[in-house]
């Protein structure tokens, strides 16, 4: 007998025990109905994990061992992937290329269409607004990842456009020290053009010319929107931004001034839907089973 053990927490494990209609609920059955055992543990288990034989599966978490693999939404419901990291930007399709003409244009109009009308509600889409900065965590701090903190990307992206608005603005899922806010402030003091709010990041983006950030998800909407987008660290959505990470900080700064657009839609459909899973697709398990037969698990 095969088992996947899935780690979940208490609300996740209740609600695919009862079957509520969501992407681990589907993950559940494409595995038993190959036959396997699905064992659902308490996410605060995933320690033991590299101690246990079989195969494991953890949500948006780091993999502890080589048989696991992570389970992570992408962007918004219903796209999801299943890796081998947690790492976004080590993600297989960060390192495919983008070839547009492998997408069908009027397929890719419409589900960008589709997309824009869902999560904007039919909320004009506007320019004027300058540069929107939505920022993430450690805002001190320069990851591995990164090609700067995000201070640091803020006080660049404001000094190289002084006659611009900067607006930055606050995740509301982290939470800043009292230094990372007084950092901010300081700025916000001593740079005319930027301005950080604490909320309003949908509004900013509506409205704003061009979108700068780490890596947010943001970006994503942003290609939704037909709008550009500088990226200061690795993401597996780098094709079509100025990644500073990819060319450099000057590259990257030109290619956004270029103002070269790219083929949004087509990037978009490429992303979405040749490389991700569909929680809400009636062929949603046989391709989960597929995806893990592509990471070496023996379903």
């Amino acid at each position: 007998m095969t088992i996947m053990y899935f780690y979940l927490g208490q609300g996740g494990r209740k609600a695919v025990l009862e079957g509520q209609k969501r992407m681990t609920t589907r993950v559940k059955a494409a595995v038993e109905a190959a036959g396997w055992t699905v064992e659902m543990r308490p996410a605060e288990e995933r320690d033991l994990i590299p101690g246990r034989t079989g195969f494991h599966l953890v949500l948006n978490e780091e993999v502890p061992a080589d048989h696991c693999l992570t389970l992570r939404r992408v962007g918004w419901e219903p796209f999801w992937r299943i890796e081998r990291t947690n790492d976004r930007w080590d993600w297989e399709i960060a390192d495919l290329a983008f070839d547009p003409s492998s997408q069908d244009l009027a397929k890719a109009a419409r589900f960008v269409d589709h997309w824009r009308r869902q999560l904007f509600e039919g909320r004009p889409l506007t320019t004027g607004g300058g540069v929107f900065v939505p920022l993430q965590g450690k805002l001190t701090q320069r990851r591995h990842f990164q090609a700067a903190s995000p201070i640091e990307m803020l006080r660049r992206v404001a000094a190289r456009w002084p006659d611009r608005a900067v607006t930055a603005t606050l995740h509301p899922a982290e939470v800043y020290s009292d230094a990372e806010r007084d950092a901010l402030a300081q700025m916000a003091h001593e740079i005319p053009n930027l301005r950080v709010q604490t909320e309003g990041s949908e509004a900013a983006l509506r409205a704003c010319d061009l979108v700068v950030t780490e890596n947010s998800t943001m970006a994503l909407k942003a290609y939704i929107a037909e709008k550009p987008v500088m990226l200061w660290a690795r993401i597996d959505f780098h094709h079509i931004a100025a990644s500073v990470p990819r060319l450099g900080q000057e590259a990257a700064f030109a290619l956004v001034e270029a103002q070269l657009a790219p083929d949004y839609a087509r990037y978009l459909l490429w992303y979405f839907r040749d490389h991700c899973l569909r929680s809400w697709d009636g062929a949603a398990e046989e391709a989960i089973r597929a995806r893990l037969r592509a990471l070496d698990w023996p379903i």
